[in-house]
């Protein structure tokens, strides 16, 4: 696992500013790396402006995001390690994995089970409990 970092910037403290956030930039930090050269260096993953093609991270922006991964499975897959692992997995999102990660992706409440009715609780409850970070 590599500790994240995200930085984002906003559109801020200037005449007409809308203050909303333009873009995020996710860092990682290679431990292995870190204690094998004893140093500090946080290295840019992705940003979502270049990642995803977003100018603006506004409500608008992200359904339309949400829309292209949960229409798209190739896009899903081709992004789907960042969100989770910061590394490419061993394995691909089975198709429980890429439902179950819709749903989450869809309500950021992954233990409500009225969001995604097609999926049992019990379900849920096991999926993300076999997949939990820590």
């Amino acid at each position: 696992m590599k500790p994240a970092i995200r930085v984002y910037t906003l559109d801020g403290n200037h005449i007409n500013s809308t203050y909303r956030p333009l873009k995020a930039e996710t860092y990682l930090f290679d431990l292995e790396r870190a204690n094998a050269n004893n140093e500090t260096v946080w290295e840019l993953e992705y940003s979502t402006d270049t990642a995803y093609n977003m100018t603006w991270l506004v409500p608008d922006t992200m359904q339309a995001l949400y829309e292209r991964l949960e229409s798209d499975r190739g896009f899903f897959n081709s992004t789907y390690w960042r969100y989770k692992f910061h590394d490419k997995p061993d394995d691909a999102c089975s198709d429980e994995c890429y439902l179950l990660e819709i749903c989450s992706i869809r309500t950021g409440r992954s233990h409500d089970p009225t969001i995604c009715p097609n999926l049992s609780m019990h379900r849920q409850e096991q999926y993300h409990l076999k997949h939990k970070m820590c």
